[in-house]
């Protein structure tokens, strides 16, 4: 994977430009395999991914268009990335994922965009129904061993190349609401044993089986991704009851199984947390950190369409392509009527992907570990001077003069507490 470069070259100078040119190509591609997975890893995932079905229209009636939209927007929302290679799982197993998605009045193209989002419910629900179409009492589990934690994308890469696992552990709890607002995962200990507890909330499903069973598969796998493939935990607990057959479940976990405990957990040797993680590459684990900061705290409290909005537009920018028929795709609705809603909240679409792409930019430029070229393709431009002019119309000044004028304030208000100090 290409790494990301910084010097102390001056950002005016010729010469800056001219060999940040192929570095920012590089670290764009870069997280460009982060957002959609690199090609490689996906082949040997063991689930037979087909996106034969991802170019296809919805396929909705026109008159169900609106309910559609309204059920897909209703309650916590996941990634679709969560379910790369579902429909394919469930076609491998001899299921019809069609039949099973017409129950929930959803078809695949609901699926076929990683960056998009689905009801965290929906996507529940479809588990619990492939298991009983496939006659695979272990679907959620099965599905989830076979699932590559790097399809989730920045989350994961973040915490694969976190310090430690307990840095990796809190890098998860802390940004597993941008892509899951269902899920909560949380580390508590208990003498030398420690517990990596994952919940799921506010669904609105009786059972959660293949869900809990699903989470747990990939935080196991994302452990062993850190430390090795040989590591197997003290002990895994699951908060439903045992199913009847449990042989599967101890030949995945390599390790004893116990079922009806309070919370979905990793039992893990208290001082398992403070392992190095040897290939841990720090320079990727700080930009990849950064931006899942900035889109946490662009993540507003508001109506759930506008939060939508920013949302898709937050994990779209990068990609550089902030149409709205390409935001609308992702909210699994058509471009008509996402215009037409935003009309009437009294909202432009391109508006507010513009307020969200300018917040994005002032806090980059605010942190002066991000060179001008970094920040461009993090908000998506290809090249630096399309940034620019983008910057100027947002503020008036070009990134450099605004990033001058808050060093100059900032030293400013240094020089201001320290005279004060002084009398």
């Amino acid at each position: 994977m290409a790494r990301i470069y910084t010097d102390t070259i001056n950002e005016e100078t010729p010469a800056y430009f001219t060999r940040r040119t192929a570095e920012v190509s590089c670290a764009h591609e870069e997280l460009r395999a982060v957002s959609h997975v690199i090609s490689h890893d996906l082949r040997d995932n063991g689930v037979g991914l087909d996106m034969r079905y991802a170019h296809k229209p919805c396929g909705y009636p026109q008159d169900q268009e609106g309910q559609r939209s309204q059920a897909l927007r209703a309650g916590p929302m996941i990634s679709v990335a969560a379910a790369m290679g579902l429909l394919e799982a469930i076609e491998a197993r001899g299921g019809d994922p069609d039949q099973i998605l017409r129950r929930f009045g959803i078809e695949r193209s609901a699926f076929s965009e990683p960056e998009g989002f689905i009801p965290s419910s929906l996507f529940a629900g479809v588990l619990e129904e492939a298991a009983q179409a496939t006659a695979d009492d272990c679907f959620g589990l099965h599905f989830g061993e076979n699932y590559n934690p790097r399809n989730i994308g920045p989350l994961v890469y973040v915490v694969l190349n976190s310090p430690t696992i307990r840095a990796g552990i809190e890098n998860f709890e802390r940004y597993l609401h941008v892509y899951n607002e269902a899920a909560k995962w949380f580390f508590t200990s208990e003498g030398n044993r420690g517990y990596i507890r994952y919940l799921l909330t506010d669904l609105g499903i009786n059972s959660l089986r293949h869900s809990n069973e699903h989470g747990m598969t990939i935080a196991f796998n994302t452990l062993r991704m850190m430390v090795g493939s040989e590591w197997a935990p003290m002990e895994v607990q699951f908060s439903h009851e045992a199913p009847e057959q449990t042989s599967e479940h101890l030949r995945i976990f390599h390790a004893p199984v116990s079922f009806g405990c309070k919370t979905n957990a990793i039992v893990i040797d208290r001082q398992f947390v403070e392992r190095e993680v040897a290939a841990a590459d720090q320079r990727l684990y700080q930009i990849l950190k950064r931006y899942l900061d900035q889109v946490l705290s662009e993540m507003p409290r508001e109506d759930s369409l506008l939060a939508s909005v920013r949302r898709v537009t937050a994990e779209t920018m990068r990609a550089g392509d902030l149409k709205l028929a390409r935001v609308a795709k992702q909210m699994a609705m058509s471009a008509r009527t996402l215009q037409r809603q935003l009309k009437e909240r009294g909202v432009d679409f391109k508006q507010l992907t513009d307020t969200t792409r300018r917040r994005f930019a002032v806090n980059y430029l605010k942190d002066r570990k991000n060179t001008l070229t970094e920040v461009a393709f993090l908000l998506g431009y290809s090249e630096l001077s399309a940034f620019n002019r983008a910057f100027k119309r947002w503020t008036g000044s070009t990134p450099l003069d605004y990033r001058r004028r808050v060093r100059t304030a900032v030293q400013s208000h240094q020089t201001s507490l320290d005279e004060y100090r002084s009398l």
